[in-house]
């Protein structure tokens, strides 16, 4: 009886916590908790049974097969995940995303960093075409470009690719990616 009554009230006390105080605690508090509670708790149990960690022997030997154990286990793991896939003749699949289009952005954060982001992308490719203009310019001085028109094939180029699509106006708002800054 004398440790029966101390841990049911320890249970009950920790349920009452639960219960109550927990859920009304913020997720970052509630990580800061969980690790310093982990960290005292294992700091205590080191500290109550260090003599037996050190005269427990007999799992010495054992140690030079863990990593094949460790090994063996991933692949066990591969290789049934994969024949149950193959087994059911369906691979999984991701969801579609759907993005709601920008005149539905209210947020003004939302707002701010795609007007952001193309002041960026504007400046850019602002940058990048008269760097190109003046490299031709110069090349066209030096009589490199005799007659042909590389500077528009460049920007067009610029314009289709992944890369150059920042110009492109269907990339415009929120869901202008970031290889389109590039």
């Amino acid at each position: 009886m004398e440790l029966f009554l101390p841990s049911i009230l320890v249970i009950i006390f920790a349920a009452l916590v639960i219960m109550i105080l927990i859920p009304n605690f913020s997720p970052l508090i509630i990580v800061i908790l969980s690790a310093v509670l982990l960290t005292a708790s294992t700091y205590q149990h080191f500290q109550f049974f260090w003599n037996e960690y050190q005269q427990s022997t007999w799992q010495t030997n054992l140690k030079i097969f863990a990593p094949g154990i460790i090994i063996a286990a991933v692949f066990l793991y591969i290789f049934v995940v994969g024949g149950s896939y193959i087994a059911s003749g369906t691979l999984p699949q991701m969801p579609a995303m759907e993005l709601p289009p920008a005149s539905t952005a209210t947020n003004s954060v939302t707002s701010a960093i795609n007007n952001s982001m193309n002041v960026i992308s504007n400046a850019t490719s602002s940058v990048a075409n008269s760097i190109t203009n003046s490299g031709s310019a110069v090349a066209n001085t030096l009589g490199l470009n005799a007659g042909s028109n590389n500077n528009a094939k460049r920007n067009n180029k610029n314009n289709n690719s992944i890369f150059g699509a920042s110009n492109n106006t269907a990339n415009k708002g929120p869901t202008t990616s970031a290889l389109a800054i590039i």
